[in-house]
């Protein structure tokens, strides 16, 4: 009973937070909220049998409950942080030790609060990116919150809610240091981000380094396109991308990845990953199989295809299928709506726009290496679909308001909110 108290007031207070975002965004994150909520509840009277909860999500829960029984012998060192999945374990039996004892509500208010989290860094992302634009706000948070797989995922007791806070959380630092600098402050909560996301999953270690790259490009407004960079300026981000893998290499050096990185057995890591699973799951419907094989560099291009687009329609088997077939291709449509509008956006947004669709693509790249099936494909997705989300909208609608602002002889920059 205390454990559920708790949790409704995690709720409460995950619902508050949407108070901090400016007034015309805040009916939207309510909606997109508590439609989260209504997921979460419907979860919780199914017992966790809803889809998509059956399986990791309850055993999270189930091995949470059994570490809180015995939280004085709770493993905090690196290399149990870092395994891949210890970590976000004991931090769920610590909220349910210290907050009131068993409770599935609570499991899953926590997550409720990592998404208000992740929506109040999208619209901090977004006004930074495309301040003309920030009417547009309600629309990106309702869109994102309402795809099935980002409804669904990010209100079990899963880790992509904070996967995709971590990524979000760097990005939005990176964004905010390119405008007003660097700081202490700044550099600590990107850090802060990058930490975490290390002990969400095995392959976050690879994707923060990554993303950590990402954001030093965006920090350092280089192009992607535009090759010529002042031997000045690329030293000074050189070592600052330097600084962040030095602050991190205690962290990389513990991962089960590292020695794989050292060798270049990385790619040959995530085939045996996906050799396990093939064999612990022969059989299931939403099996696309082994695409990718590490002799064979050239089956990444088939194993991202599938990753992407699997189930096809003569695969369907229900109304699950059908819906993330839909999903899928509107993730397709947002990167053709990005590589529409490309030519037409400033160089500027251009930039940023060509990191942020990198990362995507990078993250994507690394999860679809080790994934067999639709269904696990749906949940990896989660992470990074924000990205892809904010590029393709945003490209479009700034294209839009710059050829309004040359029709009527406006200033790009009086458009835009505060």
């Amino acid at each position: 009973m205390i454990g559920a108290v708790s949790g409704i007031i995690i709720v409460i207070i995950a619902f508050a937070l949407g108070n901090t975002l400016p007034r015309f965004a805040r009916n939207a994150f309510r909606l997109a909220m508590l439609a989260r909520l209504s997921i979460s509840v419907l979860n919780v009277m199914m017992d966790g049998q809803m889809i998509g909860a059956e399986g990791d999500a309850n055993t999270f829960y189930l091995v949470a409950i059994e570490l809180s029984s015995n939280i004085a012998n709770l493993a905090w060192d690196f290399g149990t942080l870092f395994s891949g999945i210890r970590g976000f374990l004991n931090v769920h039996a610590l909220i349910q030790w210290a907050l009131g004892g068993e409770s599935f509500f609570l499991a899953h208010s926590f997550s409720l609060l990592g998404a208000a989290l992740c929506l109040i860094l999208i619209s901090k992302i977004w006004l930074l990116l495309v301040p003309t634009e920030y009417k547009r706000l309600p629309y990106v948070l309702l869109i994102y919150s309402l795809l099935p797989s980002v409804l669904s995922i990010q209100s079990y007791v899963l880790r992509e809610v904070w996967q995709s806070l971590c990524l979000f959380g760097i990005l939005w630092m990176s964004l905010h240091i390119q405008r007003h600098g660097y700081s202490v402050i700044r550099i600590c909560v990107m850090l802060i981000f990058a930490f975490i996301g290390c002990f969400l999953q095995g392959a976050m270690i690879v994707i923060i380094i990554l993303t950590l790259i990402g954001g030093a490009l965006i920090q350092g407004k280089i192009s992607l396109t535009r090759w010529f960079i002042k031997p000045a300026r690329l030293f000074k981000y050189g070592l600052i991308l330097v600084f962040f893998l030095l602050i991190f290499s205690p962290l990389i050096t513990r991962s089960a990845y590292y020695q794989d990185i050292l060798v270049g057995n990385l790619a040959q890591r995530a085939e045996s990953y996906a050799d396990g699973v093939l064999m612990s799951a022969s059989g299931a419907r939403a099996e696309y199989g082994k695409q990718f094989y590490a002799v064979s560099p050239w089956t990444l291009i088939s194993a991202f295809a599938a990753y992407q687009i699997m189930p096809l329609p003569w695969q369907f088997e229900g109304i699950a299928d059908l819906v993330l077939f839909v999903e899928n291709m509107f993730r397709v449509l947002l990167l053709l709506s990005y590589l529409f509008y490309r030519k037409k956006l400033t160089q500027s947004h251009k930039d940023n726009m060509d990191v942020l669709v990198l990362m995507w693509f990078l993250i994507e790249i690394i999860f679809s290496l080790g994934t067999i099936n639709w269904g696990t494909a749906a949940r990896h997705h989660v992470p990074a679909v924000g990205l892809l989300l904010i590029v393709g909208l945003a490209s479009r609608y700034l294209v839009k308001t710059e050829h309004l602002c040359i029709r009527r002889h406006q200033p790009i920059n009086q458009l835009g909110g505060q």
